[in-house]
């Protein structure tokens, strides 16, 4: 990273504890590749003074910050304005900060969609899709799926009344068809995208999140775990090779999108990859 001076531009990030996150590490590797006089820094800013936090950032002149667990609901009271996803969804990563505002963006949803398409070549748009998890990344998903034209949800959580809630929240926003299904159902055999938006994954025992025996072979995987390289929905899938995908795109996706708001340039997304990679699972790609 360039020497810090005078002129360097501060990004960072408002959560409670950060001492975990690899966010620092992939925008400091794109400002640097880059040739940008700017860093990036994490904030541990306790929910007691999350008001006092947002309200520094103009007295100090930071550029932008992501917002991550336990603000992202919490922060919004503190903005001025909020994006059509993240005042849909209830939730802010991002905080964009203009001459005369302070704006709350959900770049988790729209990094899962183009993660999508990088990677997979994937569009929802048309397509049916299922999630399982409707708490905070699957709320997001979901709706940011509707706001992009998916033809079909089914929706599914051990809490079907999270589950009606999200439905309820889409309807006010799209005209996609969205069902609840119960735990026990099978993933739909028609469904072109299924989504593991629930923890289940994180640990060697955890049981399948979803059974996709009855998934199309043209269908695609995605698993929202990231803490390992592959979960066993991603194995399971991959041995019938029904195509899969893990969740650090998601995460990497994010971050791209969080870097172009700030900075209105393309971040090279390959050296944010390879830290990312090297970060979370000791490998580079």
């Amino acid at each position: 990273m360039p020497a810090i001076n005078g002129k360097t531009a501060l990004y960072g990030l408002f959560g409670f504890p950060v001492e975990h996150t690899a966010s620092p590490l992939m925008h400091n590797a794109a400002f640097e590749e880059l040739g940008l006089n700017a860093a990036y820094l994490p904030f541990p800013v306790s929910p007691d003074r999350l008001g006092d936090a947002v309200k520094s950032l103009r007295a100090l002149g930071i550029r932008g910050v992501n917002v991550t667990i336990p603000h992202k609901q919490t922060v919004i009271p503190f903005l001025d304005d909020l994006s059509t996803a993240a005042r849909t969804i209830g939730a802010v990563n991002t905080i964009e900060i203009t001459p005369s505002a302070l704006i709350g963006h959900n770049t988790d949803s729209i990094g899962f969609i183009r993660a999508l398409k990088e990677e997979a070549g994937f569009s929802v748009e048309g397509k049916p899709v299922f999630i399982a998890g409707c708490g905070g990344a699957g709320f997001a998903i979901a709706v940011q799926c509707a706001l992009c034209g998916a033809s079909s949800l089914t929706v599914m959580d051990v809490d079907r009344q999270r589950a009606h809630a999200l439905k309820n929240k889409i309807a006010t926003v799209s005209s996609t068809k969205v069902s609840v299904a119960d735990t026990s159902d099978l993933v739909p055999a028609c469904v072109a995208l299924a989504v593991n938006a629930t923890p289940l994954g994180m640990h060697e025992t955890d049981p399948l999140p979803f059974s996709i025996d009855e998934l199309s072979d043209s269908a695609i995987v995605y698993d929202i775990v990231y803490n390992v390289p592959q979960t066993t929905l991603l194995k399971t899938a991959r041995d019938r090779n029904i195509k899969a995908y893990g969740g650090l795109s998601m995460l990497l996706y994010q971050g791209v999108e969080a870097f172009e708001i700030w900075t209105g340039k393309t971040p090279p997304v390959k050296t944010m990859n390879a830290v990312l990679q090297q970060a979370v699972y000791g490998v580079q790609k």
